[in-house]
C-alpha cells in the first residue's frame, strides 16, 4: 500500500482537479508495480471552501482520508498529522497544487525499486529543462542558494534539500522525530536521513506552474527556519551535539 500525503490551506480550486488529475493517474501509476493507493489529505485550517471540496470527492470510489486541523498550524504539522493517519509501507509527499505531477510517482517507485533506498527524493534542479515553466527568477535564485548551503553542511551532492516530491519507507518516516512545523519540515527529513546514514536516491523530475492560487511560502519565515536547521545540522555532524 502506498499513502500520499498532501497538506492542504486554501486551494478549494486545486482540489477540484484531483478527480481527474490526481486519483486515477496516482492509481493508475501504483498499480503498475502491484500496489494500491491510499490518499491522506490534511486540510491545515482552510478558510475557504478547501474542506468542503474535499468532503465531496469522498465518494468511495478510492480509498481518501481527510483530516482536517480546524485551524492553520502550519505544513509540517499537517505532514506529520498525515504521517499519524497513514497506513501505507511506503509514504509518497505531494503539493497540494500539482506542481509535481502524478504522472511522474512512477518515477519514484521505479527507482525504489531499483535501488531499494529509504528516500527517492525528486529534484527539478538535475536539468535545466525541468524548471523550465518557472517564470521566477528569484525563486530560482534563492532556492538554489539554499540548497547549496545544505550540500555543503551535509556532505552531500543532494541537489534538492527542500523539495516535497519523494517517496519515503514508512518505517523509516517513524523512526525519525521531527520537530519543525513549517516548510522547512522536508529539509529536517532529508538531513536526519542524510546524517544518520539512511540510503537517499536522487531522481530528475519536472516542477510546474500551479495552474490556480499562489504559493503560501512566507519567504522571510522560511529563510530565518532554514538558518535555523542549519545551525541544527552544522551542530549534529561538526559538533557532535544532539539533534535539538
Amino acid at each position: 500500500m502506498i499513502s500520499i500525503i498532501i497538506p492542504l490551506f486554501n486551494e478549494e480550486e486545486n482540489v477540484l482537479l484531483y478527480p481527474k488529475k490526481l486519483f486515477p493517474i496516482a492509481e493508475s501509476e501504483a498499480q503498475r508495480f502491484g500496489e494500491n493507493c491510499e490518499f491522506v489529505l490534511v486540510d491545515d485550517g482552510s478558510q475557504d471552501h478547501t474542506l468542503e471540496r474535499l468532503k465531496e470527492l469522498n465518494n468511495g470510489s478510492y480509498k481518501i482520508t481527510i483530516v482536517p486541523h480546524g485551524i492553520n498550524k502550519g505544513v509540517g504539522v499537517a505532514v506529520k498529522t498525515g504521517l499519524a493517519n497513514a497506513t501505507g509501507n511506503l509514504v509518497i509527499m505531494m503539493d497540494s497544487d500539482l506542481t509535481y505531477r502524478p504522472e511522474d510517482i512512477g518515477k519514484l517507485l521505479t527507482a525504489y525499486r531499483e535501488t531499494g533506498a529509504d528516500c527517492v527524493s525528486g529534484s527539478p534542479y538535475l536539468g535545466k529543462e525541468l524548471t523550465a515553466e518557472i517564470s521566477s527568477p528569484i525563486r530560482m535564485f534563492m532556492s538554489g542558494s539554499v540548497n547549496t548551503l545544505y550540500r555543503v553542511l551535509l556532505g552531500s551532492n543532494i541537489t534538492c534539500v527542500s523539495g516535497i516530491f519523494r517517496l519515503y519507507k514508512k518505517e523509516v518516516l517513524d523512526s525519525l522525530v521531527l520537530e519543525s512545523n513549517n516548510f522547512e519540515i522536508f529539509a529536517e527529513i532529508i538531513s536526519k536521513l542524510i546524517l544518520g546514514g539512511r540510503s537517499v536516491k536522487e531522481i530528475g523530475v519536472k516542477l510546474h506552474e500551479r495552474e490556480y492560487g499562489e504559493s503560501k511560502l512566507n519567504v522571510r519565515k522560511e529563510i530565518k527556519n532554514n538558518l535555523k536547521m542549519l545551525w541544527k545540522i552544522f551542530k549534529a555532524r561538526f559538533l557532535k551535539r544532539a539533534w535539538v
